[in-house]
């Protein structure tokens, strides 16, 4: 405590948390503790790193801090805590201008080991050339006469980003706004410039921004003040204070827009290939909370629901596919704003443009409407006293907003702390023009802008990789006989570190629970389940301060094989054509004033205990308990007087659901590759492939060709569909809030329930498909995403808890080390699914194939001559405890909890699974080996992949282009 100056104290009554500013006396390093009751504890400290090229540097520091420091001088003390703590949050992110490290645990102990070992990565870290090389880049030769290639994570990861046009798109926005400042560059690497980084200029970067000076750090939780205090200064006080140069400079206001084009990669077989464009205007500092809430509430009248008037107007105009552009952005030191269309005609670009303006003209001489602003308060509002993080942890989110004005001289305080704020911009917007005067200041009239169009080029792909190669032959032909040996000798040298195991003292080093600290008994959930006439009601009394999450489950079991695919639209169709009462927009605009938002969202899996699948659609809703009624009107709204008549309308939802199915195939290749695989087991499985897989993107082209001459068929499939849906039979209703409020809420909600139809349909006998045992998913990837799986059940595995811990344990030292160490690709992962029993190992940006199935392969038989000692085993055991003890937000609690009950998985079975996990030895992997070995000796493939690198691999599949 003496090391540290208190330098602001004040209680956040909308966070119910005490904050505390303080300044380290020796570095002038700032801290923030928010201390509250949360038992999900958090820690972060984050750099200022704004870099001066785009060769990675900051993104492959990133990396490397994390393989060894001087404490923990193990390869990869991250893995080593994925594989073997309690962790509820574990990564490290690199922006543009920064680079954080945060961690989460429930349990104090692991959270002060995880603390430990970050900051003396971040302070104290190894960063030697081979890890540089690792992580970063290096030149890999193994045979003289082979070609010289370019190999390393990092290059690798920024391979794949660039393979994504939207990810070109918004890079190419952000760039153009902010030519002459860091935002200019790419901090996370140019794939063609990261092997100009060296490695001295990487250890420069580390020695100056790598400072107390320089950081930015965060407590949050209830753990102990004195604890906090003890373990940063071990490490502050060993610093004096410097004056690190890591401001960012603003960017001059362009005296006139500009305009870039950039081509990005389709496949060569792909039909009328469209361009895509955003146009970006620069807004001003995010340092002041008004000035930051004003611009969400602008983002949300303009975006925010489909009934927003830009948004709108876009969508309608047929002009395009589907927005680009993700509105406003505000973790820079100057925000932006980025709107546009994908899939526009290039003919039609000039008039795509115009629409957006003359919208905001519109806007700013007829005025916003009243119901627009009262929506985005509401929603913005609602957001904010809700505080839900999601899977991520309150305390890391409090604090990647705070950096977003803290690091460009804010008060941490200044965007968490909103009450007041808050309630000044209320009052601001209700007075007459002031959207409207932001529209024309910062869109209308602001000459700081780009319009960034990419075009389609089917040739790029290749080009690029034809670049590369010659590159590389002209670099390997240039060098002497003695400087191809020592890159020779360099990559076998590296190799010969990846493979080698880190000593018993190193491993030793790394900070350990003991397993007396692992709880044996399951946290339960409690619930409530009553019957009214057909429906089930579950009730959870958990506090959610004030908020009712109610969700509500339709039986899917009705539907035919050919309707299965019209699920993936539900969502969008019930909550975006309108009812026969009123319009789309209205309906939008009433969920915005009245709720916390309905979203819709299936849910499909195999039951416990037989054969059967379940089969729902959740519609999701969520609003402060004053306003229960509202929002069973809605659903009531939603759910008994839909229309389906508007065929363009529908058109425009098609649309978007292919242009988002589209854009999330190369970004999320593992998991499309992992769902086709997983697809052949179970009719659950092959339904999930037909709703959200690469068979729903295919449907919802074919869908998009036929509904204008078959519009007839398709409206009376759709409006089947919603008669089979809408009745009592099999309805599930989830209600979540505090105890005395759930007895007030039942009888309306039995009431809403009494409104349903009954129906005497009966389940549907739904079938699973069989797949190709090997298929070639072509993308326009510079990298692979490579899959493999087969069914254990075929070969007499009988399901046991150790599974779960064997999986962990692959995924964190055996895929770790071979896919992502020696392999160069981004990660590796593997998945037991107990229910169907398969196994799927899936690669993500992987600059190899062939290799990655073979690896696949070896897997049973590393298994099988696996030792693990105690210290290792204890690792496995803890890793798998924290996975099942994910930490759950109340609405993810109750959620999950109806999901479990659904499937028939009982607190019994759970505690079945967590006593097998807790008995689990070294025989269990030896055994789980022997089944994996003969499983993998032919196992179903699946990749995505460029077609010349299905062709150079020699696999005998089936091809698909998507």
């Amino acid at each position: 405590m003496n090391s540290f100056s208190l330098i602001e104290q004040k209680y956040l009554p909308e966070l119910d948390t005490e904050a505390k500013i303080y300044e380290h006396k020796g570095t002038g390093a700032e801290i923030l503790f928010l201390s509250n009751q949360d038992e999900n504890k958090c820690f972060g400290i984050a750099f200022r790193t704004p870099p001066q090229d785009s060769t990675g540097v900051a993104h492959i520091l990133e990396h490397t801090v994390l393989c060894g420091s001087e404490k923990y001088p193990v390869k990869d003390p991250f893995v080593q805590l994925l594989k073997g703590s309690l962790q509820t949050f574990l990564n490290a992110f690199t922006y543009p201008d920064k680079t954080c490290y945060p961690v989460a645990s429930q349990n104090i102990q692991d959270f002060h080991n995880l603390v430990e070992v970050y900051l003396d990565a971040v302070f104290k870290p190894r960063i030697t050339r081979d890890f540089f090389m690792q992580e970063g880049w290096h030149y890999h030769l193994e045979e003289i006469d082979q070609p010289l290639e370019y190999k390393g994570v990092v290059y690798n990861e920024m391979k794949g980003v660039y393979s994504s046009p939207e990810s070109v798109l918004m890079e190419a926005s952000q760039q153009s706004l902010f030519p002459n400042t860091t935002y200019g560059l790419d901090s996370g690497g140019k794939p063609e410039v990261i092997p100009q980084l060296t490695y001295e200029a990487f250890k420069e970067f580390h020695a100056n921004f790598y400072h107390p000076s320089n950081a930015c750090i965060v407590f949050y939780g209830d753990d102990p003040e004195e604890d906090r205090f003890r373990l940063l200064a071990e490490y502050l006080n060993a610093y004096s204070k410097i004056k690190p140069n890591s401001s960012v400079e603003v960017q001059k206001p362009f005296v006139e827009p500009i305009r870039v084009t950039l081509p990005y990669a389709v496949s060569e077989s792909e039909l009328n290939p469209t361009p895509m464009f955003t146009i970006n205007w620069a807004l001003p500092s995010p340092v002041k909370a008004e000035t930051v809430f004003s611009f969400n509430l602008l983002d949300h009248i303009l975006l925010g629901t489909p009934a927003s008037p830009l948004r709108k107007a876009l969508i309608e105009s047929g002009l395009g596919e589907d927005l680009t552009g993700g509105g406003l952005e505000t973790h820079l030191k100057q925000m932006c704003f980025c709107v546009g269309l994908k899939g526009v005609d290039k003919k039609q670009l000039e008039k795509a443009e115009t629409l957006i303006f003359d919208t905001l003209q519109t806007l700013v001489t007829s005025g916003v409407s009243d119901q627009d602003i009262q929506a985005a308060l509401n929603s913005f509002e609602f957001d904010l006293r809700e505080n839900n993080s999601g899977g991520f942890p309150r305390g890391l989110a409090l604090w990647l907003k705070s950096l977003n004005g803290w690091v460009y001289g804010a008060d941490p305080l200044e965007l968490i702390a909103f009450e007041n704020p808050l309630q000044k911009l209320t009052q601001q917007a209700q007075q007459p023009g002031f959207f409207e005067a932001m529209l024309k200041t910062y869109f209308i009239e602001n000459n700081h802008r780009s319009t960034v169009t990419l075009h389609p080029d089917p040739g790029l792909a290749t080009e690029t990789e034809s670049a590369e190669k010659d590159r590389l032959a002209n670099i390997k032909n240039e060098m002497s006989l003695p400087q191809l040996e020592k890159i020779q000798q360099q990559t076998a040298a590296l190799l010969q570190l990846q493979e080698a195991p880190d000593s018993t003292e190193a491993i030793a080093s790394l900070p350990l629970l003991n397993r007396k600290d692992l709880e044996p008994q399951i946290k339960t959930i409690h619930s409530q389940e009553q019957f009214h006439k057909e429906a089930t009601i579950l009730q959870h009394p958990l506090f959610t301060n004030g908020i009712l999450y109610m969700d509500l489950g339709l039986n899917l079991n009705i539907l035919d094989e050919d309707e299965i695919p019209y699920v993936s639209l539900l969502g969008n169709l019930y909550l975006e054509m309108g009812t026969k009462n009123t319009t789309y927009s209205e309906l939008s605009q009433r969920i915005a004033i009245t709720t916390g938002g309905i979203y819709g969202t299936p849910f499909i899996s195999p039951h416990e205990e037989h054969a059967d699948s379940i089969h729902h659609f959740f519609f999701r809703g969520k609003c402060m308990l004053s306003r229960v009624d509202d929002l069973l009107h809605l659903f009531k709204e939603i759910l008994l007087h839909p229309t389906f008549d508007d065929s363009e309308r529908f058109k425009q939802i098609v649309l978007e659901h292919k242009s988002d199915l589209e854009s999330s195939i190369i970004p999320r290749g593992h998991s499309a590759v992992m769902t086709r695989l997983k697809a052949t087991d179970h009719t659950a499985y092959t339904l999930n492939e037909k709703i959200g897989g690469i068979d729903a993107l295919f449907f919802a082209r074919d869908l998009l060709e036929r509904i204008d001459t078959d519009w007839l068929k398709i409206h009376e499939k759709i409006e089947t569909i919603h008669q089979k849906m809408i009745s009592q039979n099999g309805v599930l209703i989830n209600l979540t809030a505090e105890d005395p409020a759930l007895k007030n809420l039942l009888p309306k909600v039995e009431q809403f329930v009494s409104t349903l139809p009954t129906c005497s349909n009966q389940p549907t006998q739904l079938h699973k498909q069989t797949y190709s045992t090997s298929e070639a998913l072509i993308v326009p990837s510079r990298i692979n995403f490579v899959g493999a799986a087969a069914n254990l059940y075929e070969y007499d595995y009988q399901m046991h808890g150790s599974a779960l811990v064997i999986s962990r344990y692959l995924q964190t030292a055996w895929l770790w080390e071979k896919i992502r160490v020696q392999g160069g690709a981004y990660g590796g992962m593997c998945a037991f699914d107990q229910r169907a029993g398969t196994f799927t190992f899936a690669s993500y940006r992987d600059p190899n194939l062939e290799d990655s199935i073979e690896i696949y392969k070896q897997t049973g038989q590393f298994l099988k001559e696996l030792k693990l000692d105690e210290a290792e085993l204890t690792r496995s055991l803890i890793g798998a405890i924290g996975q099942l003890d994910a930490y759950m937000l109340p609405d993810s609690k109750s959620f999950t909890n109806t999901k479990r009950q659904l499937l028939g998985y009982t607190d019994t079975k759970r505690q079945k699974l967590r006593d097998d996990v807790l008995s689990t030895t070294q025989q269990h992997f030896n055994q789980f080996g022997e089944i994996l070995d003969a499983a993998f000796r032919n196992p179903r493939v699946a990749v995505l992949c460029d077609q010349e690198s299905a062709v150079q691999a020699g696999l005998k599949t089936q091809t698909i282009v998507l």
